[in-house]
């Protein structure tokens, strides 16, 4: 049985003694926990009575806060007590209007095993050691550092620093085990690091790019239309271009050969069963459009290439990223049900849809564009939002 005090300070605040735990469910007092959790993170220096009081008041007026703080101490240490580890006045120390932890109990504190496995690494040339004492490091971090005071100032600059140690961590181990052909290795560390930090770019790649190094070729196109929504939705933002081309590489790598043609049949029958007209990412719409135009440098047909807008009416994209993000969604269903089964469009910006409409004229296109407009406002008669369309014929030479 371990007999030392488990602190637990990243992803959560928990102190736990054998099988006794105390968090944030034992009381809703925030300023109760900051005491403690300022004590525990300087823990190698003495708190003045006022730094306690400055933290948790700053400037705001509080009638007596000395005595205030001296109840809040009172039931810090009564749940303290709750853990039968040592008597409280033992761990949270006092002597003439300075309070400290107490340094002599003995403690396993994540963030300090978390830097000393950091270290330990650092310390190693070899890619064995490496791996094996960044992987433990990596085993501490949870979550940033003490989340529920994440806006406190002195909390912002030390989960900062933790948490680009952790991505730094992190995207050294992916090299190493890259390199060390443990693919299976990146993509559980990966979808670890992404569930940590789900808006970090490059490790969605790596994880993308080891899912289509196994053969994983469906799982990695499901995690890139996964990350598309998520950056769409979130930043308004499209991807990088090196996810754009990995995108390309996927749509385009098959792991198997398939020598029944009734099979493979069978297989783009099911894929194609959405009801409306053709979705696709950008990458796979410019393979098509290509495609389009050689055809109609054959046969002659018409192209038209249209551009729909979805503004403020100025022109500008919707400041309320909620609302912006749920015409989007709507635009896209009016589309996707106002056009033919065997056109196709994409996202093109955070504000833009593409159509290519193939053998159809003018006049006929325009219509198609009212179509969407009338369709769209049917469904979101109170939106704000504008949408203006812009037609590019394309000619058959092109």
């Amino acid at each position: 049985m371990n007999d030392k005090l488990q602190i637990n300070m990243l992803g959560g605040f928990s102190l736990q003694y054998r099988d006794k735990v105390i968090d944030y469910q034992k009381s809703r007092s925030h300023k109760l926990w900051l005491i403690l959790e300022y004590l525990i993170t300087f823990r190698d220096k003495d708190i003045t009575q006022d730094e306690l009081i400055n933290l948790l008041w700053g400037d705001e007026f509080t009638e007596n806060p000395a005595n205030t703080l001296k109840t809040l101490l009172h039931r810090l240490r009564s749940m303290l007590n709750e853990l039968e580890f040592a008597p409280s006045k033992e761990m949270v120390l006092y002597n003439h209007g300075v309070y400290a932890w107490n340094n002599n109990l003995e403690c396993v504190i994540d963030t300090e095993q978390f830097m000393h496995f950091c270290e330990l690494g650092d310390e190693t040339d070899n890619p064995e050691e490496k791996i094996t004492h960044y992987m433990r490091a990596l085993e501490y971090y949870k979550g940033d550092f003490l989340p529920k005071s994440s806006l406190e100032p002195w909390v912002v600059s030390i989960s900062t620093y933790y948490h680009s140690e952790y991505l730094r961590l992190v995207h050294i181990c992916v090299a190493l085990l890259k390199d060390a052909k443990r693919l299976y290795e990146v993509i559980t560390l990966c979808q670890q690091a992404i569930a940590i930090d789900p808006y970090e770019e490059s490790l969605h790649y790596e994880l993308i790019r080891a899912l289509l190094d196994t053969g994983a070729q469906q799982a990695a196109l499901t995690h890139y239309e996964y990350v598309v929504d998520l950056f769409y939705s979130e930043f308004g933002i499209n991807l990088s271009e090196n996810l754009t081309t990995l995108y390309q590489e996927i749509i385009r790598t098959s792991n198997s050969v398939e020598v029944d043609l009734s099979i493979i049949r069978d297989k783009l029958q099911e894929e194609d069963d959405s009801p409306g007209a053709f979705y696709c990412e950008y990458a796979l719409f410019k393979e098509i459009y290509h495609l389009e135009c050689r055809s109609a440098s054959r046969n002659g047909q018409s192209i038209y290439l249209c551009l729909i807008s979805a503004t403020d009416g100025n022109n500008h994209v919707l400041e309320n990223l909620k609302q912006h993000n749920v015409a989007i969604d709507q635009l896209r269903n009016a589309i996707q049900y106002s056009l033919r089964r065997g056109d196709v469009f994409t996202r093109y910006s955070v504000s833009q849809y593409l159509i290519l409409l193939p053998t159809i004229s003018y006049e006929n296109c325009e219509m198609v564009l009212k179509r969407i407009q009338r369709n769209f406002k049917l469904n979101n008669s109170h939106s704000k939002v504008t949408l203006t369309y812009k037609i590019q014929p394309l000619t058959p030479n092109m």
